[in-house]
């Protein structure tokens, strides 16, 4: 009596893990990009409200790390901080006063508090996101970010990203 399988059982096994496979990887690769912002974003709302917070207690908007009461990660040079997948500019006076800005490091993706009405006063803004233009990398998005994370787009590089 023969042991093992046929050819035809291992043709199946692959052509299931290959369906699997093309299916399940797209997903997987949202899903790490969402986790990969959400990180982004908790750290640039935590700039925002150190910046707020900095403003209402000196009268005047902070131009320093060391003025902002917030841990941010690895590589800090005067305005701005460095993570694994995105660059964060805190200061106003270096990005046209658009306020905290975070930038993708592998697609041109920059997301930005901004007011449309007074955008020397960026920090009172909403929280947008722009795609395709300024950023800091090259790479045109391969996805639609602003419907990923659920975060309105504006036309221009309203962030002054990178």
């Amino acid at each position: 009596m023969k042991e093992g399988f046929t050819l035809i059982e291992l043709l199946v096994v692959v052509l299931i893990i290959g369906i699997l496979s093309a299916v399940a990887l797209p997903q997987y690769t949202k899903a790490v990009t969402k986790a990969r912002f959400t990180e982004a974003l908790i750290l640039l709302k935590s700039v925002k409200q150190a910046k707020d917070v900095c403003f209402l207690a000196t009268g005047e908007q902070c131009s320093y790390w060391e003025e902002l009461d917030v841990e941010v990660p690895n590589q800090v040079t005067v305005h701005g901080a460095e993570t694994k997948y995105f660059y964060l500019d805190a200061m106003d006076g270096w990005n046209g006063a658009n306020g905290p800005v975070i930038g993708y490091k592998k697609e041109k993706v920059c997301i930005c508090y901004y007011d449309e009405e007074d955008p020397i006063l960026g920090t009172k803004g909403k929280l947008v996101l722009s795609q395709g233009v300024g950023g800091c990398s090259t790479d045109e998005p391969t996805m639609d970010y602003a419907k990923l994370l659920n975060i309105p787009e504006v036309s221009e590089d309203k962030c002054g990203c990178c």
